[in-house]
């Protein structure tokens, strides 16, 4: 842990969500990937001081440390209302959103249902939409629900997820070889039952707003700003690009050569770069 991180937990909606801080400046809300956690800016948080920015960097509900998000009602829209009152508890009342692969759909959701909470959004290795486009939402999460199935299903799909985990973690951090320290401490916690469980509820809840955020992004007057790998093996880089370049007014797309998905963790000083180019530019225009 960085001497500059602090890390705490505030109850929202009866949810307990643990997050990490570092920095003074800029309020900015680091959103991490599916699957994921607020370690995913571990080398963004190591070079944070003097960057004029304050990392609020929560692990979203149901990833590691925070509690499952409780949603009787299946409302798929919860999680930015999770996340606009963390901005006001955390950042003032309005922040910067960075959001990392799915983050940045999240990060989408936010700004378009509560723009003024919103100065701008930054996108690392943006996914915003499934490569395959008839991609239907999973059963599992309200299947698990029932007593008897709910154990069943937790015995057999971790056992059941660990190769294709494995070779999505490989996927994440290609071109490069995966830390052999990364897989040995992240493979056992991305195949826990409720981090698998949470990665399907996530993905439910894009799957179900996916129409209505691509068309509510067409009308964002913040900043918007993407950081693309150019070998990014998880999502196609192209089809995001084009995505944000048509339905983004005057977002700015920058390629990273030779840059696979795992751009927080591989290139950390890019995103970092990136983030105080964008909060300048945007000070220096208003």
């Amino acid at each position: 842990m960085s001497f500059l991180e602090q890390t705490s937990a505030v109850e929202i909606k009866d949810t307990r969500i643990s997050l990490s801080e570092a920095g003074k400046g800029e309020n900015v809300l680091f959103l991490h990937g599916n699957p994921g956690s607020r370690k995913d800016f571990s080398a963004i948080i190591e070079k944070i001081a003097d960057a004029g920015i304050k990392l609020v960097a929560p692990d979203r509900p149901g990833h590691m440390s925070s509690d499952e998000l409780i949603d009787e009602n299946n409302d798929p829209w919860l999680d930015a209302e999770i996340y606009a009152q963390l901005i006001d508890q955390k950042c003032g009342g309005k922040a910067w959103l960075l959001g990392y692969s799915m983050g940045a759909f999240i990060a989408c959701k936010i700004a378009v249902k509560y723009p003024e909470k919103v100065k701008g959004v930054i996108m690392l290795a943006p996914y915003l939409m499934p490569d395959n486009p008839s991609e239907k939402p999973s059963s599992l999460p309200e299947l698990a629900k029932g007593a008897l199935l709910g154990t069943i299903l937790g015995i057999i799909l971790p056992l059941l997820s660990q190769t294709r985990m494995q070779k999505h973690i490989e996927n994440v951090f290609s071109p490069l070889a995966v830390p052999a320290d990364f897989l040995e401490t992240w493979l056992p916690r991305y195949t826990r039952f409720e981090t698998l469980m949470a990665m399907m509820t996530d993905k439910n809840a894009m799957l179900t707003t996916l129409k209505e955020v691509h068309e509510g992004i067409k009308s964002l007057e913040c900043p918007v700003v993407a950081l693309i790998g150019d070998k990014d093996m998880v999502c196609s880089a192209e089809a995001q690009k084009k995505l944000i370049a048509d339905t983004i007014p005057g977002a700015q797309i920058r390629i990273l050569q030779d840059a696979g998905h795992s751009i927080p963790v591989t290139h950390a000083e890019n995103c970092l770069v990136l983030i105080k180019e964008a909060i300048a530019s945007s000070a220096a225009g208003s």
